[in-house]
């Protein structure tokens, strides 16, 4: 995960929302198509969001000051939940687009408030997961244990990337040289 500290901000951005929108708008007059197409979407995008906050969180750890201790291991757990949430809903989804049958003697009640419930702890895992990212880079910066306020700003970026990448992945580039 490392190379994803290493890429450009342009580098970067193609990777995680270039991609995607190049698929829609070149499947954009096939809705069969994007509708098979979407997990594969689905899947490329995770793969370069989580990927960067996961390799923000883990990779600079080895950058903290030494009195900076950040449980690591917990942010492994809690950014997993989303990630296999992620993929199980992935491969849900394929199966039903390709041709599963679906909907004949489901409980759809059930599925529906299963998607619910998992789909919010999973958005209470991703948001402690940027929490996480934007506090380890602060402190990696400030050489200190960062407060809120000090990463408030990061954690925006970090949650709304499509500027952030522009904007954190050149700090990120100059905090991972070696």
């Amino acid at each position: 995960m490392r190379i994803l500290l290493r890429l450009k901000h342009w580098q970067l951005f193609l990777l995680t929302w270039g991609l995607p929108i190049l698929m829609n708008f070149f499947t954009f007059s096939n809705p069969g198509l994007i509708i098979k197409l979407f997990p594969v979407m689905m899947i490329v995008f995770a793969i370069g969001i989580f990927g960067w906050v996961w390799a923000i969180s883990t990779e600079l750890q080895t950058k903290l000051p030494t009195d900076v201790k950040l449980n690591v291991g917990q942010f492994k757990i809690l950014f997993l939940i989303p990630i296999v949430y992620i993929l199980g809903l992935t491969i849900w989804m394929s199966y039903n687009f390709y041709g599963g049958q679906s909907g004949q003697g489901d409980d759809i009640g059930g599925v529906i408030g299963l998607i619910i419930f998992l789909h919010l702890l999973s958005m209470v895992c991703i948001f402690l997961g940027l929490r996480f990212a934007a506090k380890t880079m602060k402190s990696v910066e400030l050489g200190r244990m960062a407060k809120f306020g000090d990463y408030a700003g990061e954690f925006f970026l970090i949650w709304f990337s499509p500027i952030g990448v522009w904007v954190l992945q050149p700090r990120l580039n100059k905090l991972t040289e070696d």
